[in-house]
């Protein structure tokens, strides 16, 4: 009986915790923009590689094409989650209620 006690107690006590605790919620809207800033960041990123390698202080084309591809991939699949999330969208819209 006394076992029985303890875990309530411990059960009791965790519970308090989660409720003093409040967890951070990030909202779908704070996902999306953040995700638009990390491409804008990485599409800076090139853009100064390019204009880096234009004025000659890289030497390294290498790394310009490293910076344009990550970019590009970048748009890329920002673009295709605006695809998705549009369909997605569409057929909530053209559902019947």
């Amino acid at each position: 009986m006394n076992e029985i006690k303890k875990i309530n107690e411990v059960s009791q006590s965790v519970s308090g915790i989660s409720k003093t605790t409040p967890k951070p919620e990030a909202s779908f809207e704070d996902a999306i923009k953040d995700a638009l800033k990390q491409v804008s960041e990485i599409q800076n990123e090139a853009e100064k590689a390019i204009e880096g390698f234009s004025k000659g202080e890289v030497k390294d084309i290498h790394t310009v094409v490293i910076a344009m591809e990550k970019a590009d991939v970048s748009l890329q699949t920002l673009m295709t989650v605006r695809n998705k999330l549009l369909t997605a969208y569409e057929e909530v819209m053209r559902m019947q209620v």
